[in-house]
């Protein structure tokens, strides 16, 4: 278990906590941002507190930020959780110390910016991380309460000073915004009940459109019938596109980009070919299909790769696993040498009725034009194609 430790009054508290109740294989990790030049007595004040409770100290700095389309509050957030995963499994778990005070300023914040559901969440209790899992114990105490607890304990924390700079918006909101709130309003704290009954709401979202997306996508390529889009409301369309592009990993675009794109998709024109590109990711249609991706799927294809004669297995760029068991379907000896290329023009492949250019048989089985040069093709070292990896095509020689 590991402990984003800042030093803070609210990771202070989380980690002699955590200690005192005798958590094993406890650590506590600090990321230095490096954003301001006084970072290292930051640093050395958490060494000195996790080393006072006997407890493990882990160090990791930051580099470059990369802030192209977020802020610097956003880019520094997804690189410290990055550091925070690294080493850690399915069964790790990482500890962050955010509060009731938080998680009203992170409601405040997505209302501000018109999130919907999804952001109007805020911070969840629980949650995946990557491979692993990020808990907020603390997040049902208001950051009163744990100030009191350290003073009850004698704990010394470490005041950032970029806390106070109300440039940023967080710090806008907790200087200036919520200290009016709590004049005339449960300020934190009904807001704070306003995002649980949000979880709850997406909770129920989810399994909705979780169940209709069974019903509307390929079960082979990932894919959106868009006939099956068609039958639904203009309110289920939008929630379900939003649905399936958050499966697959990727940030939907803003709501009018979304509608605008949804009003051209589903224009019933075998024809066209609508295409979008947001920062996080991309969409475009083709023979009544919808696809997406990363944007980085569009650079082109994976690098080649390699099977070399006695390794057992070889794990594709796309995650996919291939094992020397297949290989004696295919009619080619277990032990061979074999390689992973893609398409670059020209390629035969033998079927059983006999021998296909492999573009025509990519056209036949509706592969998407920007995604046949990132089909995998299992190929002998003369360059004769084996396999093409795709679901449901057919491979040479069967």
């Amino acid at each position: 278990m590991r402990i984003a430790f800042s030093g803070g009054l609210d990771s202070t508290v989380l980690l002699h906590a955590a200690v005192r109740l005798g958590i094993p294989n406890l650590e506590a990790m600090h990321v230095d941002h490096r954003l301001r030049p006084d970072s290292g007595e930051q640093v050395e004040h958490c060494r000195a507190f996790a080393q006072a409770l006997n407890c493990p100290f882990r160090l990791r700095t930051l580099g470059s930020l990369d802030t192209r389309g977020s802020g610097v509050e956003a880019a520094a957030r997804e690189a410290r959780y990055a550091m925070l995963r690294e080493g850690l499994d399915a069964t790790g778990i990482i500890l962050a110390a955010q509060h009731a005070d938080d998680q009203a300023e992170t409601f405040l914040l997505a209302a501000l910016r018109g999130s919907g559901p999804e952001g109007l969440q805020a911070m969840r209790p629980l949650r995946r991380e990557g491979e692993t899992w990020l808990g907020r114990p603390l997040l049902g105490l208001p950051r009163e309460a744990l100030a009191a607890l350290a003073e009850q304990e004698g704990l010394d924390w470490y005041d950032d000073p970029s806390n106070q700079d109300p440039r940023f918006d967080r710090n806008f909101l907790r200087q200036s915004v919520l200290p009016l709130l709590r004049e005339r309003f449960d300020g934190a704290a009904g807001l704070a009940r306003a995002a649980a009954w949000q979880q709850e709401a997406v909770g129920q979202l989810r399994q909705h459109f979780g169940e209709l997306l069974e019903e509307v996508r390929d079960r082979l390529t990932g894919s959106l019938d868009l006939q099956g889009l068609r039958g639904l409301d203009a309110d289920n369309q939008r929630g379900l596109l939003r649905y399936w592009l958050r499966e697959q990993g990727l940030r939907p675009p803003g709501h009018d980009r979304l509608g605008e794109f949804l009003r051209q998709v589903l224009v019933d024109n075998p024809e066209a070919s609508p295409a979008v590109e947001w920062d996080g990711g991309w969409m475009r249609r083709y023979r009544d299909q919808l696809h997406a991706g990363p944007k980085e799927e569009a650079a082109g294809p994976p690098p080649e790769q390699p099977w070399p004669a006695g390794q057992p297995e070889l794990i594709l760029a796309d995650g996919r696993r291939l094992t020397r068991e297949m290989l004696p379907r295919l009619g080619v000896d277990r032990e061979a040498a074999l390689t992973v290329s893609y398409r670059s023009g020209g390629e035969v492949v033998a079927t059983p009725a006999g021998r296909r250019s492999l573009k025509k048989l990519m056209q036949e089985r509706g592969i998407a034009p920007w995604e046949r040069n990132r089909v995998p093709l299992l190929c002998q070292l003369d360059g004769a194609i084996v396999a093409v990896l795709w679901p449901g095509l057919v491979h040479a020689g069967s």
